[in-house]
């Protein structure tokens, strides 16, 4: 299984003050799909663009799938990383979708599999029929899938998605949700940057909680609401089953079928 490892790294923009304060920051993370959750200026971008090189640690090590990312570039890790940023327009560039998404695997050197490659990415991603439309023609919708599709079709086994709910309906929420369960049963580590708990309810089952660079929680996404100071702190609210469920007095619990099932417990002869 993939894995990511941050080991006592510190971190610091221009002019700025250290994101990860002393003794920097510590995470480990293995395979399946993890939610990085808190409040803005937390540190969870940072965190994700230390893992392919678009930015260095000031000190600290960070490690990826075993490779030390240090002694790598930006390009040599892409292989590794897939990376699909919070705007898709930052990283589409091609006249068509297709040349888009099979842009990777031909950088990569995949030669004829990159084709193949990109079929699959495209499949995956609902894209099919719409290969030969210039991206940028189509809704933000689509062009997020367009930009997902990119990174999947080198196939790496680190998948990072910034915001990937951003201007998707409830269609291709579940959607999307769908696809970050079956990458993670196919083995590749799924890190999910978002603000919308209820996808990290639905689609993550673990949840790291940033908040300044500290990390405050780490572990199973049905825990990772329990304690209402530190969502406060993290300027995070609870998923609205899970704030649902307190309210009607059930067993805590983050997804609907967890509710459905403490429901059933409570009105149970």
């Amino acid at each position: 299984m993939p894995d990511v490892r941050l080991d006592g790294v510190r971190f610091a923009y221009p002019g700025g003050v250290d994101v990860y304060p002393e003794p920097g920051l510590t995470l480990a993370l293995e395979g399946g799909a993890v939610a990085l959750v808190g409040e803005n200026g937390a540190g969870k971008t940072t965190l994700t663009k230390l893992l392919n090189g678009l930015l260095r640690p000031r000190v600290g090590t960070v490690t990826v799938a075993g490779i030390d990312v240090a002694g790598r570039s930006v390009a040599r890790m892409a292989r590794t990383v897939g990376y699909v940023f919070q705007n898709p327009d930052d990283q589409l560039f091609e006249r068509t979708v297709r040349a888009e998404v099979a842009f990777g695997p031909r950088a990569l050197g995949l030669g004829a599999a990159a084709d193949a490659a990109a079929g699959r990415a495209l499949v995956r991603c609902g894209l099919a029929g719409r290969e030969g439309v210039h991206p940028h023609d189509l809704g933000l919708a689509e062009r997020k899938w367009v930009a997902i599709a990119s990174a999947l079709a080198v196939e790496p086994p680190v998948l990072v998605l910034d915001e990937p709910t951003l201007g998707q309906d409830q269609p291709s929420r579940e959607r999307l949700a769908g696809l970050v369960g079956a990458l993670a049963a196919e083995g590749c580590l799924v890190l999910v940057v978002t603000h919308d708990m209820d996808f990290v309810a639905a689609a993550c089952p673990t949840t790291v909680v940033l908040t300044r660079g500290v990390v405050r929680y780490a572990g199973p996404t049905e825990s990772a609401f329990d304690d209402g100071a530190m969502l406060a702190g993290a300027g995070l609210r609870a998923p609205h089953v899970a704030r649902l469920a307190s309210a009607l007095g059930l067993a805590p619990c983050v997804t609907e079928a967890g509710f459905l099932a403490a429901w059933s417990t409570r009105t149970s002869p």
